[in-house]
């Protein structure tokens, strides 16, 4: 199999523009890159590339993903082919391993102790680095083969110490050309500076982080690998979590770019917004080292002193707001990220699209899939988002839910018993295995309190820990609820959603809540049970006032659909109120349709003794949606 440190190298190394560019004609439409789909006929651009994402996506026949995706759809590869592909095009060796040996095993580097050279000397003298910072940082230097350069070069070598143990080596060479070192567990650059300390500066580089120190700023780390684009994991500050555990002021020294201020914002998320203070340089400087440069050593000691307190909650000034505003006013609203599910009418478009910052209450009566289609979605969030979900699923075991979640990540049967012929493979099980543990993080209720208050400390220590996107919490009432005496169970709901509303702001997170349904009547002429709706969610019609979104699930068993009804989509641009449909295979507990394909890029085909049916036609005139007076209005 396949080591995950390969492919995490190969995604790093992709930069989709480039990738997509040797195949597809772009042009360049405001932040994104425009062209022809080469995956369907189309005389009008609708395949669309975002560099900043490292992502495509045709609004025309709703392909998307990543690099990766976008050579397994256009050479016709399944997953491991098109990983071997990429190993050779960018040059990087592929480690196969079993799965034992990739549970977060490292190997440490050679320590690389040569002296740094005259060179090298001045070269760090001219940046404002003194020799004396150079020895205190242990910078050295050694012959090294380096990628850009594609031959052995003399590189700097910005060595990672912990607990004064070398863990890790950056080099670097000419012309920017950096690599870690291989297999070296991702740790901050400095790290035993802000042991034991209150205060920590974090910066986006090695030359930033001895600038500090050039300044009597002693407490001071750097990340190893830049900002870079695409989803922001943080390897390393889940390796270095508890350096920062207790510490009451940290600040935030990252480059004065896009990139930069994106690692920002995950640093503030991460670290708690309520103990970060921003850093921000003069107009004609990206970085601590170009003020060190430009504006001398007071300069650079004042900036601190200066740093602002993350905005509180509650507080957003025109100036705070001024970046995000000019770049709605510049390319739209924010678009979400979609789920992977497509409908039996090839669509993905219509079905909602998800942000951080939202609840999204989801019911249905029991039976008919309101976890798997949660699953799903989140497997598709993670798959073509990145986004890490923590679970807190009170109805089966941790184990349980896990081999759910592979299963619709592998697309295969995870148990023999159902069907032989769709099995999955050893190895794409332990393939499975590691996706899970990569973006999925399940609590265990049995070993923790489950009041509300006790499963949203767990998740904001899953978010600082793993980086975590998505909260489920399934079902609503299996939550020790802890009502106050006289208190209504109404007004007690309408507190706890504002709670968990105000939980998933601050983190910026999104959640699904799963909530059963009051008992449904079958219909007296269908004897069949009605649809629910978020008003027949039990306890309270606060279910459907606060949420931001709202799904109902229904399973036609006589038939192999599954109805996922989108009852309320708060903003207008991520979604719409409607139905969709999908066929549902039990065998595989997988959402399909005629326009689904395999990894091997074979159709999926529904059970033999599927039954088609006509897809109801989307309300698009006449919307309904619940206001707080709970009267429905048109749209």
């Amino acid at each position: 199999m396949i080591s995950q440190t390969t492919i995490e190298a190969i995604k790093q190394r992709i930069n989709i523009t480039e990738l997509i560019g040797d195949f597809v004609k772009l042009k360049k439409e405001g932040a994104n890159y425009v062209g022809l789909c080469p995956f369907h006929d189309e005389k009008s651009g609708s395949f669309t590339v975002s560099h900043s994402k490292n992502m495509f996506k045709c609004f025309g026949c709703g392909k998307s993903g990543d690099g990766i995706n976008f050579i397994m759809e256009h050479n016709k590869l399944g997953y491991v082919d098109a990983i071997k592909l990429l190993a050779t095009k960018y040059n990087i060796e592929i480690i196969e391993v079993e799965y034992e040996e990739t549970k977060r095993t490292y190997t440490a580097p050679a320590p690389r102790l040569e002296k740094i050279s005259k060179r090298f000397i001045e070269w760090f003298e001219n940046r404002g680095i003194s020799n004396n910072t150079l020895l205190r940082f242990k910078v050295t230097e050694c012959l090294e083969w380096m990628p850009k350069a594609r031959k052995e070069t003399t590189t700097l070598c910005f060595n990672y110490y912990e607990q004064d143990n070398l863990v890790n080596i950056k080099f670097r060479a000419a012309n920017k050309d950096f690599k870690l070192s291989k297999d070296a567990r991702l740790i901050f650059y400095n790290l035993d500076a802000i042991s034991g300390l209150n205060e920590a500066i974090i910066s986006e580089g090695e030359i930033d982080a001895m600038s500090w120190h050039e300044v009597e700023e002693y407490a001071v780390v750097s990340v190893p690998n830049g900002a870079g684009t695409g989803n922001l994991k943080l390897e390393y500050l889940d390796n270095c979590y508890s350096y920062f555990e207790g510490k009451t002021k940290i600040y935030i020294s990252t480059d004065n770019d896009e990139a930069g201020r994106r690692l920002c914002e995950e640093l503030c998320r991460r670290l708690g917004k309520e103990r970060c203070y921003i850093i921000e340089y003069p107009k004609d400087c990206k970085d601590a080292n170009d003020v060190l440069v430009k504006h001398g050593k007071e300069t650079l000691r004042k900036l601190k002193q200066d740093a602002k307190l993350y905005p509180l909650d509650g507080e957003s000034t025109i100036e705070s707001m001024k970046p995000i505003l000019y770049d709605f006013y510049e390319n739209g609203y924010p678009k979400g990220c979609e789920s992977g599910l497509i409908d039996d009418s090839g669509a993905n478009e219509g079905f909602l699209t998800f942000i951080p910052q939202q609840l999204t209450m989801v019911t249905g009566i029991n039976g008919h899939g309101k976890d798997e289609i949660v699953n799903a979605i989140c497997v598709g969030l993670a798959k073509g988002s990145g986004w890490k979900t923590a679970i807190c699923q009170f109805e089966e075991n941790p184990e349980i839910t896990a081999s759910k979640i592979i299963e619709k990540f592998v697309g295969k049967a995870f148990d023999f018993r159902k069907d032989a012929t769709k099995r999955m493979n050893k190895q794409e099980f332990e393939q499975g295995l590691l996706f899970v543990d990569e973006y999925f993080k399940v609590m265990n209720v049995n070993e923790m309190g489950t009041s509300i208050d006790e499963i949203l400390e767990k998740a904001r220590q899953m978010i600082f820990r793993y980086g975590i996107n998505v909260l489920v919490i399934s079902p609503w009432n299996c939550i020790e609820h802890q009502i106050p005496n006289g208190m209504a169970e109404t007004n007690y709901i309408s507190l706890t959603l504002s709670k968990i509303t105000r939980f998933i702001k601050k983190f910026n997170i999104h959640c699904f809540l799963i909530a059963h349904p009051t008992k449904m009547q079958k219909n007296l002429q269908t004897k069949k049970y009605e649809v629910p709706t978020l008003q027949n969610i039990s306890g309270s019609v606060h279910f459907a006032n606060k949420a931001h979104n709202g799904l109902s699930v229904y399973r036609n068993f006589d038939d192999f659909t599954t109805e996922v009804h989108i009852q309320k989509a708060k903003f207008y641009w991520l979604g719409r109120i409607g139905m969709r449909l999908f066929y549902y295979d039990s065998k595989v507990r997988q959402y399909v349709s005629q326009y689904a394909t395999t990894p091997e890029n074979k159709p999926v085909m529904p059970p033999p003794n599927f039954k088609k049916i006509d897809i109801p036609p989307n309300l698009e005139e006449g919307h309904l949606f619940i206001d707080e007076d709970l009267q429905e209005q048109p749209f």
